[in-house]
This record gives C-alpha cells, structure tokens and sequence, in this order.
C-alpha cells in the first residue's frame, strides 16, 4: 500500500487494538510488537494489510497477507496467526466483514465463470494480489472514514464495488463456489455457521450431513477439503478457542468454562487445552 494510504489510516488510531470507525462492518487493527501464532476465529471477511504481514496457518495450509496481497474468509474459519510488527513498522489492517446479500447479489450478476475443480481451490480462505484498483478503493475507504456523514453516504458504494473487484480477482474462484446454494462448499459454509453457533451442543455429524443433503462420507471429505480437519477435530478447535477467550477476555474459571464449552470434565477439556495450546488454561492471561 502507498504512503497516501498510510496517512490516512494513522487519522483512525492512536494506539494499538481494534478500532472501530463510522461504517460497522469496517474495523481497523494496530499492533507495534510481534504476536506469535495465536488462535483466530474469522467470519466472512475481507482483511486489506496496508503495512506489516500475517501469516495463516489452516492445517499444513499457510497464507500471506501483506500490503501485497489481502485475504478472504467466505466462510466461518479458525486460523492459527503469526503478526509481524515492530514500534517503528506496526501492523495496520483493515478487517471488512462481507455483506452475504451483496456478494450473492454481485455474484448473481457478474458474468460467469468456469468453476475448476482442483485442490487449488478447495481451501475455505485465499488471499489474492492487491491491484491499482484495490489501492484506489483503500484510499477512497479510508477517506471517507474521516467523516461519519460521507461513511453513512458513500460507504455503502464503495464497499459494494470493492466487493465486486474482490469477486472478479484472480483467485476467486472458491468464493463463487461459497455462494452457489447447491454447490458442496456452499453446503459445508453452513454447516460450519451452525458448528460455530452450537459447538456447546453434542453436535451430531450424521445430523449435519443429512440436513445439507449429504452423506456422511461426502460430508467428510468436502469438510476437511475446507478447513483441513475432521468434522470432530474441528469442533474440538472451536470449543478449545472460545473457551480461551471465556477466560481471558469474561474471566470465567476453567470449570465454567469447560461446562460452557460442552465439557463434561474439567479434566478433560484442561487436557485437550494443554495439547492444543501448549500450556494449561490455568495460565490464560486475562484481557481488561
């Protein structure tokens, strides 16, 4: 990104954290010291990195995002993240959460496109290059976010045509994918939505698959296509990171927390936390 860019984004914020700014859906991130791999749960986003870079890990799968190339998250995903910054180069990112009925909206009217089966694009999350459009339509964003009247105005536009230049990117292939009703990816994003709504519940995966008109072998070879997991494996992720946060951030104790989560031993969920995390949830440093 160019140094007009940053000059706008450092009106934003004056300290390190999530910002937010005049339009919802828009929130900017600062961060001046490194942040070594730590659990991340996306839902449906788009991140432009206008300085510093990222590195996803899903599965054996790793993704950059850097002022070169942003990233997209059609779906609800758990990324494991490496934040590279410094106090004289800190990380500065816009995370833009994607309006569903915009995208199916441009998508519904773009021109078709060839969908090509291959690994290459069987992974829920891509990033792709950040072209002169894209850093056209940065510089407009964050303009505009200087001022609530012109974000609640021309925000609304200027999303929906970034929107559509992420849609027409050269990567963009999954995305479309995500938003075809019928398509497997498309049935797979909704299931994860209600894993990440009800992962407390005793989640059956028969259940899941029947209710996208799956079988359960299909609905496990599309699922760990996707998210690179077992559909068990990835709900133990997702309790094990939301239990994380209900101590760090709500202060909850490890039992309540292991209960909430679904746990029916402290024990238990204390054990999977260890193995996942690296230490004990004993040692979960909370957040003001």
């Amino acid at each position: 990104m160019n140094k007009k860019i940053l000059t706008q984004a450092h009106k934003l914020f004056t300290d390190d954290g999530i910002h937010d700014t005049f339009l919802d859906d828009v929130k900017i991130y600062t961060t001046s010291k490194y942040d070594p791999l730590s659990p991340f749960i996306y839902d449906v986003c788009l991140i432009l990195v206008l300085q510093g870079k990222k590195i996803g890990h899903l599965g054996d799968n790793k993704l950059i995002y850097d002022s070169k190339n942003y990233l997209v998250v059609p779906t609800t995903l758990p990324l494991e993240c490496e934040t590279y910054a410094s106090k004289e180069e800190p990380f500065i990112g816009l995370i833009i959460s994607i309006d569903k009925k915009v995208m199916y909206e441009i998508i519904d009217n773009i021109s078709k496109k060839e969908f090509i089966d291959s690994k290459k694009n069987s992974l829920g999350v891509f990033s792709d290059n950040v072209n002169n459009k894209i850093e056209e339509l940065t510089f407009n964003l964050l303009e505009i976010l200087q001022s609530k009247e012109e974000s609640t105005i021309l925000g609304t536009s200027i999303l929906k045509e970034l929107f559509y230049r992420v849609a027409v990117g050269n990567n963009s292939k999954f995305l479309y994918k995500m938003f075809l009703n019928n398509n497997k990816e498309a049935k797979i994003a909704r299931a994860l939505k209600i894993i990440h709504t009800e992962c407390e519940s005793n989640l059956n995966i028969a259940t899941l698959a029947r209710q996208e008109d799956m079988s359960v072998a299909s609905f496990h070879t599309h699922f760990k296509q996707i998210t690179s997991h077992t559909p068990l494996q990835y709900i133990k992720k997702i309790r094990l990171t939301k239990g994380k946060d209900l101590i760090a951030k709500q202060h909850y104790q490890v039992i309540d927390a292991a209960y909430e989560m679904g746990y029916d031993s402290a024990s238990q969920f204390s054990r999977d936390f260890k193995n996942y995390f690296g230490y004990p949830p004993k040692e979960v440093k909370p957040t003001i």
